[in-house]
């Protein structure tokens, strides 16, 4: 597998992690009751702390006449940003469970 495969490969599955995220806060917005405006904002400080790095990323994507060193912070970046999405869905679907309960308790 060439670099160039590589690269798409991974920006393949960054995208898929964030749209997957992103599905599964706008469901959890639907599904959320009138008092989930705390849990609906502690999710939406996560996912545009995670868009900031995007951002950053692609702006980085964009402008190939970057260094070695910031192509391999980009690389960083993009790991990081895989695991802040990994966070946000298990924290959207602790948050989800939370909301369960409280219907069934209530």
């Amino acid at each position: 597998m060439s670099d160039s495969s590589s690269r798409r490969t991974a920006r393949a599955a960054v995208w898929g992690i964030l749209l997957g995220g992103a599905v599964g806060f706008v469901l959890g917005l639907l599904t959320a009751p009138e008092e989930g405006r705390r849990i609906r904002r502690r999710v939406a400080y996560h996912l545009d702390r995670v868009g900031a790095k995007v951002a950053s990323v692609v702006d980085d994507a964009l402008h190939p006449e970057a260094s070695d060193e910031a192509r391999r912070d980009g690389q960083a970046l993009v790991a990081d940003a895989e695991q802040q999405a990994q966070r946000i869905r298990e924290d959207i679907d602790a948050l989800i469970g939370e909301m369960r309960q409280t219907r069934q308790a209530g």
